[in-house]
């Protein structure tokens, strides 16, 4: 023991470095088989499964959206407009942008009028076009209440004449003079001799009979009496009056009315009261009258229709 001792002593730094040496190899056998035993484990060990994590709120609106993106939704609306379905829009007659819901595009025509015949509002003729070539636009048949589409349907044809003016002619004959129960007739041009009738007589070259006679005066104005006494005659087949005064040339009622036809073309003509006329329309000509002049209208009658009177109206300017 002493022996031992003393080598220690002797070799100090050697017996340090030896007990390091063998610390060292101690601490690396244990960590090897520390090793061993973790790696047993690992293998050894129950396969757990793992655990599925919830995806974020945010994810699921992502991967929501990406579907979309790869399947867009078709959109569709029973109304002209909506947050998905565009507006038309124009420019209105103000200079301003518009559209379907806060302008009317051709008036006096409704918007859902050209909606409902699916007829192209954003043409600046539309009134004037005529999809079925009926020869009826669009402004026609919205005011015969007809359908636009449909040839058969179609305002009267009538509807296409319209009155540009109304002469009023001056009668042939004048009451000229006066001999007890005689009256002498004279032509205005002078071209025939003067006619001598009494009341019940009918004046030649015309259709109107003497009916009554009334005498009257009336001064001047130097104050001298004048002789206006006055005929009056009877259309026999109308029954039109007309008063003739004595030395004065009367309006004839036989007036005379100009008027413009449109339909299928534009002609113009003239036509005398009593008249009859024809209209072409597609199913051939069609016979009408005219039977009464006023300075804003006229008054056909179909002579198929007699009973039904027809008021046609002043061209617009």
């Amino acid at each position: 023991m002493a022996k031992a001792i003393d080598w220690l002593k002797a070799n100090y730094d050697r017996a340090v470095l030896m007990a390091a040496a063998v610390f060292l190899f101690i601490s690396s056998v244990i960590i090897w088989w520390s090793a061993i035993q973790f790696n047993r484990s690992l293998i050894t060990s129950p396969a757990v499964p793992p655990k599925t994590a919830s995806q974020p709120p945010v994810a699921v609106e992502l991967d929501r959206a990406a579907e979309q993106i790869q399947k867009p939704l078709q959109w569709k609306a029973s109304t002209r407009s909506g947050l998905f379905v565009p507006q038309k829009h124009f420019i209105g007659a103000d200079g301003m942008p518009a559209t379907l819901e806060n302008t009317q595009v051709h008036a006096p025509v409704p918007n859902e009028w050209f909606e409902k015949y699916a007829l192209p509002i954003e043409d600046a003729d539309a009134l004037e076009q005529d999809p079925d070539k009926d020869g009826f636009t669009n402004l026609d048949e919205w005011q015969g209440n007809s359908d636009p589409t449909k040839a058969e349907s179609h305002p009267d044809y009538p509807t296409k004449l319209h009155l540009v003016s109304a002469t009023e002619e001056p009668f042939r004959y004048v009451f000229a003079s006066r001999t007890k129960d005689k009256f002498g007739i004279n032509s205005t041009d002078e071209s025939e001799p003067t006619q001598f009738l009494k009341v019940g007589d009918v004046i030649r070259g015309t259709d109107f009979k003497i009916m009554q006679f009334t005498e009257k005066q009336e001064r001047n104005q130097y104050g001298m009496k004048k002789d206006v006494s006055e005929l009056l005659l009877e259309h026999q087949q109308n029954h039109a009056q007309l008063t003739l005064v004595k030395g004065q040339v009367a309006t004839s009622p036989q007036s005379v009315a100009t008027f413009v036809y449109t339909w299928g073309g534009r002609k113009e003509f003239e036509v005398r009261k009593d008249q009859e006329f024809p209209l072409a329309t597609a199913e051939g000509n069609r016979t009408y009258k005219l039977t009464d002049v006023h300075p804003d209208k006229a008054v056909i009658v179909n002579t198929q229709d007699p009973g039904a009177p027809i008021e046609i109206g002043l061209a617009s300017p």
